[in-house]
Parts: structure tokens; C-alpha cells; sequence
């Protein structure tokens, strides 16, 4: 990629900034191109013009912060004028949906991807998630989703029903998510889908069986409000998946039954996911719960939370 391409630098402004690079300061007829095209590098903060006719290339620390710098800028006019914009699409919808132009429908599958895929591009601070199947992207994509985000600072909460840790190799995914930087917790039951982008919208997953065809996008409103307050109460309900709890049990203590376990799944599930007999998941499991004195199986998964195992 040519330098500072990925910055909005053309190829051709890019060839001159490196010849002034490598070979030195030089005469706009030294340099073979038109006069404009050195002033829109100069305007770019890319050059300097010196006395003489001498163009000079600007310290590419220097010039990356100018670029960086502009480049905010536009961002900046564009959300101001995101306002009028705005205005004009809800004005040329029909009635109905203007009267609730908070929420949107999106229907189709493609659709849908489209806009959570938007929707992550456009995420600045925070994702926060009540994971559950069915999903609109294909398992083993989460992962490249959750880094192209994670990339520029971008937070990830998520809150896993026992039915989606249930899915073979879903574990082994959620691990490395969570080893990457994801914040998880696991609970044995979540009431729908949901995600939460920052502050400005939520996707919430109409089920169609075993397939998401539709989604309703919310916008700020007291239904998006109280959506991440749903998302806050589970988040607090939930038991924590972290490697630490993962991998650091107690000595004596199997970290891989502890976490599936903690996760709410069945005895025939965690066996799938170790390989083991569903009679040896049995045995170890009334071992644990002995241990900790638990009556149930989630108590003895919070049991392991107080006493640090999680």
C-alpha cells in the first residue's frame, strides 16, 4: 500500500512524498508534477514550499498527525450534518414510521449483516451483548469482528446463555475472544438477543424459528434506555467466564469442568465438550458440589466464584 494510503493519500501524492523522502528536497520541475498537485500536498501538511521553488517533505511523524488531524475534522462536519439529514429521511418516510422513528425494521439476512456490520464499524467506546442462538453471522466470524473493533479501543461486554456455550467448539471461541479482551459472563437463561452500540442504538433480533431475518434497530429513546438497563441487570446476575477463571482454578480442581460447569451446561454436554464418559462428568461434578456444599449445580458454580476459583 502506497504511504499514508490508508489515510486518503492518492498514489501519485504518495510517489512524491517518498522521492522527497529518499532523495532529497527538489524544483517543482526537478519533481515532474503539475504545481497544483505539490500545493494539495502542501495544503495536506505533506511539504513545505521554500524559497527558491524548493519542495521539502514535511517529518512523517508530523505529517501522520496532520493527516490524522484532518481527517478528525471531517469526521466532525459530518456528524453535524448528519442533523438535517436526519430530518429529511424521517420526513419522506411513510406516517406510521415516522410516528415511531425510533425503531426500524431491517428485514433479510443480508440486510441484517449489513447493518451490524455498519454498526460495528461505527462503534466508538462500547458493545455490549446478551448472546443466544441464533446468530446473524456465522459462527467463527465473531472473532475477526470483535478485533476489527477491538483495534481502535473499542470494549466489548457479553452476557452468554447456557445454550450458546452449549455449541460445539463455542468454549474454545469464547476463550480466545475473552483472552483477547473480551469482558464475559455466563447466566443459565437470557430473555431475547440483544446488542447495545455506545449510546446511540441497539439491535434487537426478531427470531424466526431457528433463523434472524429481522431486527429491530432502536435509536436513543426510553426503549434504548431501558434495553441497556436489561443488559446492566444480567450483566450483574452473571457469573464471570475470564481466563483467569479458566485457567487458574484451584490446584486440585479440573479448569476446563469448572468453567463448562459454571457456564450452566448439562453432564452429556460438558462430556462432549472434554471427551470424556458422561459418567466421569457425573462423578466429578457431585465431587465439586460436595466440596463446596452446594445443593445444585449453579450453586456450586457460585460457590467457586466466592472462593476465588472463578
Amino acid at each position: 500500500m502506497a504511504v499514508f494510503g490508508h489515510l486518503g493519500v492518492s498514489p501519485e501524492l504518495s510517489a512524491v512524498y517518498e522521492l522527497l523522502v529518499t532523495g532529497g528536497s527538489r524544483t517543482t520541475e526537478e519533481i515532474g508534477v503539475a504545481a497544483p498537485l505539490l500545493e494539495r500536498m502542501r495544503e495536506l501538511g505533506l511539504v513545505r514550499h521554500l524559497p527558491g521553488d524548493v519542495w521539502q517533505a514535511v517529518a512523517p511523524d508530523l505529517a501522520v498527525e496532520a493527516l490524522i488531524a484532518a481527517r478528525e475534522e471531517a469526521n466532525r462536519r459530518a456528524r453535524a450534518d448528519i442533523g438535517p439529514l436526519m430530518e429529511l429521511y424521517l420526513r419522506n418516510r411513510d406516517e406510521e414510521l415516522a410516528d415511531n422513528a425510533f425503531v426500524e425494521v431491517i428485514s433479510g439476512g443480508a440486510a441484517v449483516r449489513e447493518l451490524w456490520h455498519a454498526l460495528l464499524r461505527g462503534a466508538r467506546e462500547e458493545v455490549c451483548v446478551l448472546d443466544q442462538p441464533p446468530y446473524i453471522t456465522p459462527l467463527g466470524q465473531h472473532v475477526a469482528l470483535e478485533d476489527e473493533t477491538r483495534a481502535r479501543d473499542v470494549q466489548w461486554r457479553v452476557v452468554y446463555d447456557r445454550s450458546a456455550v452449549d455449541i460445539p467448539g463455542r468454549v474454545t471461541e469464547i476463550i480466545e475472544l475473552v483472552s483477547a479482551g473480551e469482558r464475559a459472563r455466563v447466566t443459565p437463561t437470557l430473555p431475547f438477543k440483544l446488542a447495545v452500540i455506545d449510546t446511540h442504538a441497539a439491535v434487537l433480533p426478531v427470531v424466526n424459528g431457528d433463523v434472524v431475518d429481522k431486527v429491530l434497530l432502536i435509536r436513543p429513546s426510553a426503549l434504548l434506555d431501558v434495553l441497556r438497563s436489561t443488559f446492566e441487570l444480567y450483566w450483574d446476575k452473571g457469573i464471570p467466564f475470564s481466563p483467569g477463571g479458566i485457567y487458574a482454578a484451584a490446584a486440585d480442581v479440573d479448569p476446563s469442568l469448572l468453567g463448562l460447569l459454571a457456564a450452566g451446561l448439562t453432564d452429556e454436554s460438558i462430556a462432549r465438550q472434554l471427551g470424556l464418559a458422561p459418567r466421569t462428568v457425573q462423578r466429578r461434578v457431585r465431587q465439586l458440589m460436595d466440596r463446596c456444599g452446594a445443593q445444585t449445580r449453579f450453586q456450586a458454580g457460585v460457590q467457586a466464584m466466592r472462593r476465588g476459583w472463578l
